[in-house]
């Protein structure tokens, strides 16, 4: 009898910060993240820069009608957060559709880093 294979591990797969999205009300969401001091030390090596002076941000993903590709299709809008706070606010959401969060570092010069995605939310069901 053959033992069965190991499942091998995705891009979505790997170690980082925890993040997680909840309903807040109809029009809130709340994102909260843990990080660890192991991957804040692996932050600061990724990026040679203290965390604490890291640019964080949660972008927040409309997976409604479309899964994320990162084609440049897909559709976002990126929070700036205070990273020390561990959870934020997002506003302007609809109740109707599904969404995810990414806590990631946009550089000065625009380009994103994706740190960890969360899973999504469905519609409100109040």
């Amino acid at each position: 009898m053959k033992a069965k294979p190991k499942r091998r591990t995705s891009k979505t797969d790997v170690e980082g910060p925890n993040i997680r999205v909840a309903w807040n009300d109809t029009q809130s969401l709340t994102a909260s993240w843990e990080i660890d001091q192991r991957h804040k030390e692996a932050i600061e090596q990724r990026f040679a820069i203290p965390i604490s002076e890291l640019p964080f941000v949660i972008r927040l993903y409309d997976v409604t009608d479309r899964m994320i590709k990162n084609d440049g299709l897909d559709t976002y809008v990126d929070f700036d957060i205070n990273f020390q706070a561990a959870n934020w606010l997002l506003y302007g959401i609809e109740s109707t559709r599904r969404y995810c969060v990414e806590l990631g570092v946009r550089m000065v010069d625009g380009r994103y880093y994706s740190l960890k995605r969360s899973d999504q939310i469905l519609p409100f069901a109040g």
